[in-house]
């Protein structure tokens, strides 16, 4: 299972749609994602750049995409708690995802990839309901390709498939039973040859992206919020290990790929980011 997140190109957040540049960008994505091979889904945002950045793709592979509406931009708000220690701000809201350092730190919760929803300012607002609502979302997507999330917060596979390149690390894992040893092997053989491989793109936003990565791999979103940039259609990927029958965990592949815009001349743009990007 491979999922490729892309972020909508340089954004016109006025008119919900791209500027110049970013429709730029999505003409030199179209021809990048024109490359790829089987894609099973396409699925996007409602949100009008999000559309407008998928368009040019589905264009070329005459295709369409589904629309999720728990797919737009994680852009709940909150608000600072009466009694906060900094008193200029108690009282007011914030963007749940756009805290400044001594505000991010200020509570541990907030690295917890259980709790982080308790931190002082996090339960101010609905958060850890319409986070429930888009891990509900791709856990959906996924039950319906046989990827069924268990309570210890990996996925079961419903029609696993043999794979030569690994062993069970117990000998009787699969019945159940733990006991002697077995030998992990190198990869060898491209897993896409060993079964149909199933890839699904997204078109979205960078706030969903990180919430739905953080659910995926076991973090807190705030760690990905706070610690991570993805420029305007850029490509992030990830992919399913099957090391043992029947399990799959998520693994980032790539993270902010922007190769189409590095060959096609065109400068990778900086919103959402506050420094300077390095320009090669």
């Amino acid at each position: 299972m491979r999922l490729i997140f892309i972020r909508h190109g340089d954004p016109d957040y006025k008119n919900d749609n791209l500027t110049e540049k970013g429709k730029r960008e999505a003409e030199l994505l179209a021809k990048r994602v024109s490359k790829w091979n089987d894609i099973t889904e396409f699925y996007t945002s409602p949100l009008g750049r999000a559309k407008a950045t998928a368009k040019p793709s589905l264009d070329i592979l005459d295709r369409k995409a589904i629309s999720c509406d728990w797919l737009q931009e994680f852009y709940y708000r909150t608000k600072y708690p009466e009694n906060f220690f900094i008193k200029e701000l108690a009282g007011k809201e914030t963007m749940c995802w756009d805290f400044l350092p001594e505000i991010f730190y200020s509570d541990k919760l907030h690295f917890d990839c259980d709790r982080w929803s308790e931190s002082s300012i996090m339960k101010e607002g609905n958060i850890r309901e319409h986070y429930k609502e888009v891990c509900d979302g791709i856990d959906g997507i996924l039950a319906k390709y046989g990827y069924l999330r268990n309570s210890a917060g990996f996925y079961d596979v419903k029609t696993p498939q043999e794979n030569p390149n690994f062993e069970a690390r117990y000998s009787g894992l699969d019945k159940g039973g733990i006991g002697g040893s077995g030998k992990e092997k190198y990869q060898l053989v491209s897993e896409k040859n060993l079964h149909e491989n199933c890839t699904l793109v997204f078109f979205c936003h960078l706030g969903i992206m990180f919430t739905i990565i953080a659910h995926l791999i076991g973090l807190s979103p705030m760690q990905l919020w706070q610690g991570f940039y993805v420029a305007p259609t850029s490509i992030t990927i990830l992919n399913t290990e099957e090391r043992i029958r029947g399990q799959a965990a998520f693994r980032v592949e790539r993270l902010g790929d922007t190769n189409h815009l590095t060959n096609g001349g065109e400068p990778i743009s900086s919103s959402g980011y506050f420094t300077d990007l390095l320009h090669e």
